[in-house]
């Protein structure tokens, strides 16, 4: 996978400068999308932030699309992207839950909104605070297994059949 050999093969300049402007423009939108389609289904009731994957099919599939010849650096920054993506997932998310009003507090102090990376350990920890809630632990597993998914499958689109 990230062979001495992959690295050493030529990078054009132009698709490396797509591929960021791609990557960039799925990342932002695509968790911004997934961020409300979260909130929406907060509201609703269901916790499992499934619409990640579909962040990281934007993601993934807006990589594949910006480069013409394949390099193995474009599969790596769609991961740095699928990163970006998460954070404005939650960026999304915290526009859907708390409103328009309150956008401000996300970009003003955002080392506490950092819960796109621990968010999926501390679910499966409060499962166990209390009392012991099936439900809870079954969401909290699919939370991890959706980011897991999502960073196994934004790497195997971008690579493409290369």
């Amino acid at each position: 996978m990230f062979k001495k050999y992959n690295w050493q093969q030529p990078i054009f300049k132009n698709d490396v400068i797509t591929v960021i402007i791609f990557g960039l423009t799925a990342a932002i939108l695509g968790g911004i999308l997934s961020g409300l389609i979260d909130a929406l289904m907060l509201s609703i009731g269901v916790g499992v932030t499934f619409s990640l994957l579909i962040c990281a099919l934007l993601v993934g599939f807006a990589v594949k699309k910006a480069y013409s010849s394949y390099h193995i650096l474009y599969p790596t920054l769609s991961l740095l992207f699928y990163l970006i993506a998460l954070f404005f997932s939650f960026v999304g998310k915290s526009v859907g839950v708390l409103g328009i009003s309150q956008i401000g507090t996300v970009f003003r102090a955002p080392i506490t909104y950092y819960y796109f990376i621990v968010g999926p350990i501390i679910g499966l920890t409060n499962v166990f605070k209390v009392t012991f809630d099936f439900l809870n632990l079954l969401f909290a597993i699919l939370n991890i297994v959706f980011y897991v998914l999502g960073f196994y499958g934004v790497y195997r689109i971008a690579k493409g059949n290369n």
